[in-house]
């Protein structure tokens, strides 16, 4: 096989695997891209959407806002014929290490602030690794005011994971998220929320139905 057939026949297996799920086009769009990326389909019940989250980063990814992620590796699975196509760029402030030696916070958490005051609310956030990050995200959101454009919040773990990635799904004050309710997690996921969603707010996909 080729390897847009393999392309081909992984998508139209998880098609037919995941059947009817209650949730719009744009988000199965999403959840496929997760199973894609990690053949688990656990991902089909764990993942959750703000009501606000596709329009809100799809729309933020067709103004070219930075994409923040808390670990370069997540960064390193975004499709460059997309990133390149929508004329984006991503950033990461893991190595911003001042700060983070006089606060006693992880590198992780430290780069999520530094990314805060560097982009502002101009900024797409994927926190994919250390939920500490996603701790930090959500704390500046309730403490300072911060509201990037969207999070997307998966970071893997034993520790935090899970917990962390409740607080921000159960919080409705919150800004728009992407999650999933499980330790779960990981650097794949957070691309592939990421490219999903670049596919959607690429031109080829101008007419897709998000109802």
């Amino acid at each position: 096989m080729t390897p847009q057939e393999i392309y081909n026949e992984s998508f139209r297996q998880i098609r037919q695997g995941l059947g009817t799920l209650r949730c719009s086009s744009a988000e199965r769009h999403i959840i496929e891209w997760v199973i894609h990326a990690t053949a688990d389909w656990e991902y089909r019940d764990t993942m959750r959407f703000h009501e606000d989250a596709l329009e809100t980063g799809i729309t933020a990814l067709r103004q070219k806002f930075p994409i923040v992620t808390d670990v370069r590796m997540v960064a390193a699975g975004f499709r460059e014929s997309l990133i390149a196509s929508l004329g984006l760029r991503s950033y990461c402030y893991l190595d911003h290490m001042d700060g983070q030696r006089q606060n006693h916070i992880t590198r992780s958490a430290w780069g999520i602030r530094h990314a805060a005051r560097i982009h502002g609310n101009d900024a797409i956030v994927v926190v994919a690794n250390a939920p500490t990050a996603l701790m930090e995200t959500i704390r500046l959101i309730h403490d300072e005011g911060w509201r990037p454009k969207v999070v997307i919040g998966v970071p893997v773990g034993f520790v935090g994971a899970r917990e962390s990635k409740e607080r921000l799904a159960t919080d409705r004050s919150s800004v728009p998220f992407v999650t999933n309710l499980s330790m779960k997690g990981g650097s794949a996921v957070g691309a592939a929320v990421i490219n999903a969603m670049m596919t959607l707010a690429s031109e080829q996909y101008e007419q897709y139905d998000r109802q």
